[in-house]
Formats: structure tokens, sequence, C-alpha cells
């Protein structure tokens, strides 16, 4: 068996090479150590960026959107009853005056007791009733709301129910109570002026009706709406 050795020349040759890349490797980077430094900088910069910077951005980004599409939903809302108020503009314009009046007589701008007394007046009198006495006392709006709350503190058959038109009065409408006593009523005559009020051109709501018939006395509670400001 033979066994080959390299030889000493081969040897010093790869040592030469090897020396020979070093000093290229040394000189590569001393030539280019500071562009080196300048790509590692970079590379860290745009690590560091995407890191924290970005994260920040998409937060930024979903906070534009999101106040971005509040602002486009406020705007249309308000567009919305925008429109809403011309249409209604011109609805109110359509109507004519004679039926602008009825309105006003259905549901008067004031509270007006006066008007009220006058037209209670009227009903007695036009049904050969006696207006023995009236009385008439605002309503707070709240009044309706908890009437049943009221009504299981109270027995039913002791409370007095409230006007039936609105369960809960709408915002601009005001409630006036008003107590009616009357004599020389019969029933007929009393018939006549319940129907008397419920077709009147304002809004009388009968809520209660006490009838003596022995001594031809009534007493009706009543509740009228006016417009409130």
């Amino acid at each position: 068996m033979e066994i080959k050795k390299n030889s000493p020349a081969g040897g010093e040759e790869n040592k030469k090479q090897a020396k020979l890349l070093k000093i290229k490797i040394n000189g590569f980077l001393i030539n280019y150590f500071s562009y080196l430094i300048f790509s590692l900088g970079i590379i860290i910069l745009v690590a560091g960026l995407f890191i924290l910077v970005y994260p920040k951005y998409q937060q930024i980004s979903r906070a534009n959107e999101e106040a971005e599409n509040n602002l486009q939903i406020e705007y249309e809302t308000k567009f919305n009853y925008l429109n809403f108020i011309r249409n209604l503009k011109k609805s109110y314009q359509s109507i004519n005056d004679d039926e602008k009046a009825k309105i006003a007589s259905m549901l008067p701008a004031t509270r007006d007791t006066s008007i009220i007394i006058t037209e209670v007046e009227s009903i007695a009198v036009k049904n050969s009733a006696i207006l023995t006495s009236i009385k008439i006392e605002p309503q707070s709006a709240g009044g309706r709301a908890n009437f049943k709350a009221e009504l299981k503190a109270e027995p039913k058959e002791n409370k007095e129910p409230p006007a039936g038109i609105f369960n809960e009065l709408p915002q601009g409408i005001g409630l006036v109570k008003i107590e009616v006593n009357l004599s020389s009523v019969n029933y007929p005559i009393l018939k006549n002026i319940i129907k008397a009020f419920e077709s009147n051109l304002r809004l009388f709501d009968i809520a209660k009706i006490s009838f003596n018939a022995s001594e031809n006395e009534a007493l009706l509670n009543i509740y009228s709406y006016y417009l409130s400001r």
C-alpha cells in the first residue's frame, strides 16, 4: 500500500491563497466600511419604524376613518332632518287658510282660559243646562307618565283616569284639566252635552262623568290641549 503525502509546495500555495483572500476581505471592509455602517443604520431604522411607528400609524388611520364615518353619519342625519323640515314647510304651505283655522281651533297656540270658559258655557246654554261653576287647572307633562305607578298606590276606582288621546304628551303639547259643574240636567241633556264636547273642533277629552239624577246635576272632568312654547 502506498501513502501519498501532500508536497510542501502545495501547502505553501494554499497558505498564500488564504492570506490573499484575507487581504482582499480586509481591503473590501476598509474601503466599504462606511457604506456598510450606513446600510446597517438604514436597516435598523426601517426595522424600528416598522416595529414602533407602523402600529401607531395604523391606530391613527383607524381613528381618522372612524371620525370620518361619524362625521358622514352626522351629516346625513342633519341633511335628512333638513329635508324633513323642508317637506314639512311645503306641506304646511299647501294647507289652505280654512284648514289652518280648523287646526288652530283643535289645538290652540296658547292656553287661553277665557276661550275655554266661553266654549263650555255655549255648549251648556245650547243644551238648556246651567253652568254652575267651572275650574281650569294646568297639568304637568309628567302627570300621565306616572299614572300607572299611581294606580298601584291607590285603588283603581278612586283614581281618575287621564285623558285618553295621548298615553304620554308629545313634546310641545300642553294639557289643562277642566272641572265643569252643571245643573238643570237630565239624562238626554247630559248625552247631548257629552256629544257636543266630543264633536267640538277643539280637542276635549272627557275623563270622568258624575251624574246625580235626583238633583239634576252633573260633574264633568275634561282635558283639553294646546301648543306650549
